[in-house]
């Protein structure tokens, strides 16, 4: 995803009109001002539109390219593919990032000084005792396990087995993704993104908030945030956060435990399914 976001904001500023004016408009307005227009564009649909490929020259085009994942099988005119724009979860994800970070001030000059004075010290270790403390005990590097692996006995855990054992905090944001191959959006298909909260904790349960209408991230600018019930699995989470966006009913079954990634402080923890995973053969290695 790092990559994904830088990627992001290259294009971005490739792609905002080439202004000194301190305006609205101006590069530096648009790409530091946690009020750019930016926050509430529609960027990934923007990036998907062959209109914003065809203005970069040459140069500009590789540098972008350099940036995203080794994967990608480019067009054959080099251009990047219109599935990869529109449905990669971890471009999306990079972009809808790069926008949060925009909104939270994190790429004003002065900001981007102190994270650098602060990245030092990381690495002269003023932080690690940090990171021991809330991270290594239980996450460790945040080794991830494979998507393939199987799910085996781990299944028999339940959230609540989870919320019980401490694994999760207000504040933790839960990442929903998950694509369907009907209904109103481009090309048959619907994307659903939110960033869900949770704001409760009570009695083996989780309580979130959750972005209105289509929004993916939380935002004054989009509205008061709709709180759930207590949710006792992710499966009801998942059929909240499709009332919410309201483009898809009926929605055909699938693995809500592999929907959702977990970040804590702007750390990917990973999938609830590898979380869980996680947890299960922590308790029976003991």
């Amino acid at each position: 995803m790092g990559k994904a976001k830088r990627a992001s904001a290259k294009a971005t500023r490739i792609l905002t009109p080439r202004s000194a004016k301190k305006d609205p408009w101006s590069v530096e307005q648009l790409t530091t001002n946690p009020k750019s227009k930016l926050v509430n564009t529609d960027l990934a649909a923007l990036f998907a539109d062959p209109q914003a490929w065809a203005v970069l020259d040459d140069t500009e085009k590789d540098e972008l390219k350099s940036l995203l994942p080794a994967h990608i099988a480019y067009n054959d005119d080099g251009s990047i593919p219109q599935n990869f724009l529109r449905y990669d979860n971890d471009w999306r994800d990079g972009v809808r990032q790069y926008q949060n970070d925009l909104e939270q001030g994190r790429y004003d000059p002065e900001w981007q000084r102190q994270a650098a004075e602060a990245m030092e010290e990381r690495a002269a270790g003023t932080f690690d005792s940090y990171k021991e403390e809330h991270f290594e005990e239980w996450w460790g590097q945040k080794q991830k396990l494979s998507y393939n692996v199987l799910a085996g006995d781990s299944t028999k855990m339940k959230l609540e087995d989870l919320v019980r054992g401490g694994i999760f905090r207000v504040g933790d944001v839960w990442s929903f993704a998950r694509a369907f191959g009907r209904g109103k959006g481009k090309d048959g298909r619907v994307l659903v993104e939110k960033d869900v909260t949770v704001v409760e904790i009570a009695d083996g349960t989780l309580t979130f908030s959750i972005p209105p209408g289509e929004h993916k991230f939380s935002s004054q600018n989009n509205g008061e945030d709709i709180p759930t019930a207590p949710m006792i699995g992710p499966q009801g989470l998942s059929t909240k956060i499709l009332e919410v966006d309201g483009r898809i009913t009926n929605p055909p079954n699938g693995n809500a435990w592999k929907d959702f990634r977990c970040k804590r402080d702007n750390q990917d923890m990973g999938s609830l399914f590898e979380i869980r995973q996680d947890y299960h053969e922590k308790q029976h290695a003991r």
